[in-house]
């Protein structure tokens, strides 16, 4: 699929920054679309979509026993400073 130099001017009006006399972009774009086009001829049918190829899952820390820890035994043990229940952070705009 190839697009014009019109068509590239009338995507460019929209998208102001792509300057839309480059023939380098507009082959480009039109090899982009070409490619598109051949992928569309895939048959997907039964796969599986994934996020990510890599078959891995996240790992998980194995606790030994249930803790019933509340935030403010957790708030406790913080070296922070602690303000209404919440870790005050330092003023970084100065």
């Amino acid at each position: 699929m190839t697009i014009s130099q019109d068509e590239l001017k009338k995507i460019a009006l929209k998208l102001s920054k792509i300057p839309s006399e480059s023939d380098a972009l507009l082959k480009n774009i039109s090899d982009t679309l070409d490619y598109m086009e051949l992928l569309n001829e895939v048959d997907t049918n039964g796969v599986i979509p994934t996020v990510s190829v890599i078959p891995e899952s996240s790992i998980l820390r194995s606790d030994d026993e249930e803790r019933n820890i509340s935030w403010k035994e957790l708030l406790d043990c913080s070296h922070q400073k602690v303000v209404s229940g919440h870790i005050a952070l330092p003023n970084i705009m100065k």
